[in-house]
């Protein structure tokens, strides 16, 4: 790479003419047109759409013979708040874990996204949104090299093959890395949110920098795994110690990933009266001693470390204020692959200075709506954060997510109030725009579903943004299984006028979601959800598939297998999968080895395909024999999903249920009761996705 200040932006950068390369001044998009744009790894024309073999899981769906590569980061970071930017050094330790030699790296910078010229603001401008795209100097973000990436004294050879897009790097090494080798990187950077919150931002003298260092892109049994960052997909990372210290202004205060082993965050200077601190400075053991490092006057440092995590996030305000408190585990900690802590720190950090920031957010705003939107922000802010409220969420969600998936394996989480809104997860901290039970519940599922099982979201997005939609659904107790098992329990004689309204409301709902799902399938509006997020036709389409579709799927598992199956199966899955990347075999052997059964097709059904899940029942017949009624059926299947369909049989003492056998298409079913039957309904408490329940009276 050849770059001169002096030549005009066009000609800038002679070698690829890469976008943020190691220019410090932008390279306009029109100056990119005429380069080649290979293929990524795992991206060409041959790549399917929908994994057809693991990626991760070894044979047999266990974990022996598993690997992972090991990326451990040491950065110094300093921010210059006035202007939003960091100028930071830092080094990767690469440990090649894999079979195979590696003669490259490929790593992100993914707020370059944010910015025009990229993928994310093409897709933007394909279908119909205005964000990133216009955006111009100084409001666009980015991440630049300040220098090439060395091995020792050697530059590396850096490309961007997707420019202008430069949220993918390709780095060749100096020389092989062998199976067992490490190599140390050491890079040199800037970097800057920009003024438009997209999972980052800054506003006056906050930021948040959720995506904002050189990030190692995966390497599994497929080989590389770099994409550009788009609104459809997340991320994906490498696991590894990150040993962060961010130099700031003396008056800020600090949220991040990891425990905060020296130097002052400045909560307790901001808690809300009489509360005392704990850092739980002292969690960790064996931190290597603290790089000496010259700080500036007026400013401070701050040393984080955190183990066991593929991502480090962090957010700076001076306007934050801190309320904290303990998750202190009433029952022993299982027996883990890992190490736990009988008592965590719970850290929020919410805008004490809502008022100020929130006139500052709605000053751009019509004159007419400035006082609603400096309302709901001073709400989202402040008002649903105080006075213990999303402390009290962050404990609630902390239990309930040990019941589902197990042992909360880090020493802290921190909830924080980000300057965008809706919320984004990362190990051990949550970067939210509000506070409310859902939304922490659903933020803290993440931490379990992308950041302890590390899935691939960018590929694989159904297996957390499904899961953790599901979850959250489950905590409120608003899931078919919770509703069609209380509706079971009552066995009134017509499920559908039960007394209890509320249990009504929510039965009619959830069918009335299923309705829906059904018609955008027959209307062709439906994609795989195993798809690659950038395949899907829009941005609209992937977010049904991932989080509504997605759920809709791990309901109807919880369904097919059962309560007691699918609560052990999250736990399986938790204890055997925590700290390794999971593919759709993994989470599949889990749900297997828990349920005892082939659950194939369940997965090829609703991963790789479309369809909705649709029965009808037959031909009744009663008899009676030795004192008791005979009642057979037959149970026809008509969609093109397969499921355990239940049918039920009424009598004056209740409902006597049965389910069909998924792989046949046609079955007679034989149904005995005590009682004379009255009818004959498919699914009568709504279990399943059927929408119009068969009711056949018997004579």
């Amino acid at each position: 790479m050849i770059c001169s200040p002096n030549l005009p932006a066009s000609a800038r950068c002679l070698r690829y003419a890469t976008a943020t390369a190691l220019c410090a001044a932008t390279v306009t998009a029109t100056a990119l047109t005429a380069q080649p744009r290979p293929a990524l790894p795992n991206q060409g024309p041959d790549a399917p759409a929908v994994p057809r073999t693991p990626a991760t899981t070894p044979l047999f769906g266990d974990t022996i013979g598993y690997w992972q590569q090991r990326a451990d980061y040491r950065i110094v970071a300093t921010l210059d708040d006035a202007r939003g930017v960091i100028t930071a050094d830092g080094t990767l330790h690469y440990v090649n874990n894999s079979p195979d030699t590696l003669r490259e790296l490929w790593v992100h910078q993914h707020l370059n996204a944010f910015r025009p010229g990229s993928r994310w603001s093409d897709t933007d401008e394909r279908e119909g949104r205005t964000r990133f795209q216009r955006l111009a100097e100084p409001d666009f973000a980015y991440e630049r090299f300040t220098r090439a990436p060395r091995v020792g004294n050697q530059p590396l050879g850096v490309t961007y093959p997707l420019a202008p897009d430069s949220t993918v790097v390709q780095l060749a090494l100096p020389r092989p890395l062998a199976p067992r080798d490490s190599v140390t990187v050491d890079f040199a950077w800037t970097a800057r949110p920009s003024t438009l919150a997209r999972r980052q931002g800054r506003r006056g003298r906050s930021v948040d920098f959720a995506q904002w260092y050189p990030k190692v892109a995966v390497y599994d049994r497929h080989g590389w795994k770099p994409n550009a960052l788009v609104p459809a997909g997340e991320f994906h990372g490498e696991f590894g110690t990150f040993d962060v210290t961010l130099v700031v202004a003396n008056d800020q205060v600090l949220g991040a990933t990891g425990v905060p082993v020296s130097g002052d965050p400045g909560w307790q200077r901001v808690a809300v009266s009489g509360q005392s601190v704990d850092t739980h400075a002292d969690a960790y053991a064996g931190v290597p001693a603290a790089a000496a490092i010259s700080v500036p006057r007026g400013m401070r440092a701050v040393r984080f470390f955190a183990r066991d995590v593929h991502h480090f996030a962090w957010s700076a305000s001076p306007g934050f204020r801190y309320e904290g408190g303990r998750y202190v585990r009433s029952a022993p900690i299982g027996a883990y692959r890992f190490t736990a802590w009988d008592t965590v720190a719970v850290h929020v950090l919410y805008r004490g200075d809502a008022d100020e920031d929130c006139t500052l957010q709605a000053a751009t705003a019509a004159e007419d709506q400035r006082a609603r939107l400096r309302d709901a922000c001073i709400a989202s802010s402040r008002t649903q954060w105080e006075n213990g409220r999303a402390l009290a969420f962050g404990l609630s969600t902390m239990s309930w997510l040990e019941r589902v998936f197990g042992t909360y394996p880090y020493p802290q989480l921190t909830i924080l109030k980000r300057i965008d809104g809706g919320g984004t997860e990362f190990p051990m901290m949550m970067q939210n725009g509000s506070a409310s039970q859902g939304l922490v519940t659903h933020e803290g599922g993440h931490i379990y579903a992308y950041g302890i099982l590390a899935s691939n979201e960018w590929q694989s997005g159904w297996m957390d943004e499904g899961l953790t939609s599901y979850q959250t659904s489950w905590q409120a107790g608003n899931t078919r299984a919770q509703v069609s098992a209380a509706r079971m329990a009552l066995n009134p004689q017509d499920p559908d006028s039960i007394g209890m309204a509320p249990l009504a409301s929510q039965a009619l709902a959830l069918r009335n979601a299923a309705e829906a799902r059904n018609r955008a399938v027959v209307a062709g509006n439906v994609q795989p959800i195993g798809m690659r997020a950038d395949l899907f036709r829009d941005f609209s389409t992937y977010n049904g598939m991932v989080y509504g579709r997605a759920a809709a799927m791990y309901e109807s598992l919880h369904d097919a297998i059962g309560d007691a199956a699918f609560r052990a199966f999250l736990q399986d899955y938790y204890a055997r999968w925590a700290f390794r990347h999971v593919d759709r075999w993994a989470m599949q052997a889990s749900a297997e080895r828990a349920s005892g059964q082939s659950l194939g097709w369940f997965f090829d059904q609703w991963v790789d395909s479309v369809g909705v899940v649709d029965y009808a029942v037959t031909a009744p017949s009663v008899e009676r024999a030795a004192g008791r009624y005979i009642t057979r059926v037959t149970l026809t299947r008509r969609g093109a999903y397969r499921h355990p369909m239940p049918v039920g049989v009424r009598t004056a003492a209740g409902w006597t249920v049965v389910r069909g056998d998924p792989a046949l298409d046609g079955q007679l079913l034989v149904i005995e009761t005590r009682e004379r039957p009255a009818e004959v309904r498919l699914d009568p408490f709504g279990a399943t996705d059927v929408v119009a329940p068969v009711t056949l009276p018997l004579r």
